[in-house]
């Protein structure tokens, strides 16, 4: 009987510690000044959510980084939340356009979305599903942490593919039966 309940209790924790996280909806205003949902973002497939702010020198050094896998992976929306104080939203906005980034850039200078993924030290990289589903979480930024992210983005599809595979292939199966 103790052996149940051990093993009943080990699956319980399995579990808990598996369970995908999921990202909640939220709203925030762009660089053009208009407001957005995440869901806006999540359509064409991946998001990843880049938190940073114009004073952290690991956060601009990966921006650039984030911004070549927005570039090279169409079906990816990188989505960079400025976590700023509000005076300091010029500074953000200047950083961006004279670098030409390409990525989608939002504003957060009340914290409220930073607070929803708890967000307590930056850079912090979130890579989103379309279901919702986090299936990356990194803080901070070294040089090369974008190889993991890509890794993270290629495996992502390489699973889309294959379960694409395996409706298809069901779907033949049942129009010959």
């Amino acid at each position: 009987m103790k052996n149940v309940f051990v093993t009943i209790l080990i699956m319980l924790l399995a579990v808990q510690i598996f369970a995908a996280e999921k990202a909640g909806e939220f709203k925030l205003e762009n660089i053009e000044g208009k407001q957005v949902k995440l869901s806006d973002f999540q359509k064409e497939g991946l998001v990843i959510l880049d938190f940073w702010a114009t004073w952290c020198v690991p956060c601009k050094n990966g921006l650039p980084k984030v911004n070549e896998l927005h570039e090279k992976y169409p079906n990816v929306n990188v989505v960079a939340i400025n976590v700023d104080k509000p005076r300091k939203k010029s500074a953000a906005v200047s950083h961006i356009k004279s670098n030409r980034f390409k990525f989608h850039t939002l504003f957060d200078p009340k914290k409220i979305v930073q607070k929803q993924f708890n967000v307590t030290n930056i850079p912090r990289t979130l890579i989103i599903d379309q279901d919702g589903t986090i299936i990356y979480d990194h803080t901070g930024y070294q040089r090369g942490d974008e190889k993991h992210y890509e890794e993270v983005i290629v495996r992502w599809f390489e699973e889309q593919e294959v379960s694409e595979t395996k409706i298809d292939t069901l779907k033949t199966e049942a129009s010959e039966n």
